[in-house]
C-alpha cells in the first residue's frame, strides 16, 4: 500500500483547497485541470493508497458541486471494478464507493444500474453504509422486484436539500407491503418468516428510526414474531423499544404483555412480574387468554 508521509498528505491537501478556491473564483478550468492532475499523480486502484479514498470523495464532491457529477462516474466504475473483484476472494473496504457510485446512476435517472450498485453495497456493510445518505438508497437495495418497479414507475428525484419530516409514498407504499406480508405469515404461523418481513419494514424508516410515528407499530409487530418464534432474547429487544416509543403515558398493553412474557422466558421472574401486573391492570384476565401460564404465574404472586 502506497502510505503518504504527513508532509505529503499536507500537500494533498493543500493542492484539493486549491481546486475549490478555485471553483470559487468561478475558475472551474483551471479546478478541473488541479484535480485531474492530483488524481492522476494516485495509481488506481485507489484503495491500494492512504490518500485514495479523500480523492475519490473529492472527485465526486467536485462535479456535484458544478452540477457535473456524471463525470464523476468513471473514476468509481475503475474503483468499484477492482473492488467487486478483489471481494470474491477477500473483504474490501471502500465499501461507500459503491453507494457513491449507484448514486450517481441515481441522479442521472438509471434507477437499475443504481439500485445494482445498492445492493452490493448493502451486502458488504448493511444498513450502516447508507446512515447519511439520501433514504431511497437503501430501500432500493431492499426492495422486492416487484416494488422496486412501482418506484419506478413513481420515481420522482428527490431534492436532498429539503428536510424530510414525512415518508415518501414509495417509502409508506414499501413499508406497509412488507407489514402486510408480515401480518399474513403471522397468520399462517409462520413466524420467523413473519419476523423478516417486519424487519424488512423497519428498515426502510430513515435514520434515526426512533423518531417515525411506525415505529411502535413496526417493533412490536416484529417481537411479537419473533417471540412466537421462540426467540425471547430478540423479542425482549423489540418489545423495549416499542414500549420506549409509546412512553409512560400512552403504555400498550399488548407490549407489556410481551415484555413480561419474555422475561419470564429468560427467568427473570421480578421484571416479568412487573410489566405482566401491570398489562393486568390495564386490559384485565382476557389480554391472557392466548397462555394461561403467564396469569398462573402472576396470580401465583399477586391478589388479582
Amino acid at each position: 500500500m502506497l502510505v503518504y508521509s504527513p508532509e505529503e498528505e499536507e500537500e494533498f491537501f493543500d493542492q484539493i483547497e486549491q481546486v475549490y478556491l478555485l471553483a470559487e473564483a468561478e475558475d472551474i478550468e483551471a479546478a478541473e485541470e488541479l484535480l485531474l492532475e492530483i488524481e492522476g499523480s494516485i495509481p488506481d486502484p485507489k484503495e491500494s493508497c492512504s490518500v485514495g479514498s479523500l480523492m475519490l470523495d473529492n472527485i465526486y464532491s467536485f462535479y456535484d458541486q458544478i452540477g457535473q457529477v456524471e463525470k464523476a462516474l468513471p473514476f468509481f466504475l475503475t474503483e468499484t471494478a477492482y473492488l467487486q473483484e478483489k471481494m470474491q476472494t477477500e473483504p474490501v473496504k471502500g465499501i461507500v464507493h459503491f453507494v457513491t457510485t449507484g448514486s450517481i446512476y441515481y441522479a442521472l435517472e438509471d434507477l437499475d444500474k443504481a439500485r445494482e450498485y445498492f445492493k452490493i453495497a448493502f451486502k458488504l456493510g448493511k444498513k450502516k453504509v447508507f446512515a447519511d445518505y439520501n433514504p431511497d438508497f437503501l430501500f432500493m437495495a431492499l426492495a422486492a422486484d416487484e416494488d422496486f418497479e412501482d418506484f419506478k414507475k413513481n420515481y420522482v428525484p428527490a431534492d436532498e436539500d429539503e428536510e424530510d419530516d414525512e415518508l415518501t409514498d414509495e417509502q409508506q407504499d414499501l413499508m406497509d407491503s412488507y407489514c402486510e406480508k408480515g401480518n399474513h405469515e403471522m397468520d399462517e404461523e409462520n413466524y420467523a418468516a413473519a419476523a423478516e418481513w417486519f424487519q424488512k419494514a423497519y428498515a426502510v424508516l430513515p435514520e434515526p428510526q426512533e423518531d417515525w410515528e411506525a415505529t411502535g407499530y413496526i417493533t412490536a409487530s416484529l417481537g411479537d414474531a419473533l417471540f412466537s418464534a421462540g426467540n425471547f432474547a430478540g423479542a425482549l429487544e423489540q418489545m423495549l423499544i416499542a414500549n420506549t416509543f409509546y412512553g409512560t403515558e400512552n403504555s400498550n398493553p399488548f407490549v407489556l404483555l410481551r415484555l413480561g412474557e419474555a422475561y419470564f422466558e429468560l427467568g427473570q421472574e421480578e421484571k416479568a412480574l412487573g410489566y405482566l401486573l401491570t398489562a393486568y391492570q390495564m386490559e384485565g384476565q382476557q389480554l391472557f387468554d392466548d397462555d394461561k401460564k403467564y396469569l398462573k404465574f402472576l396470580k401465583k404472586h399477586h391478589e388479582l
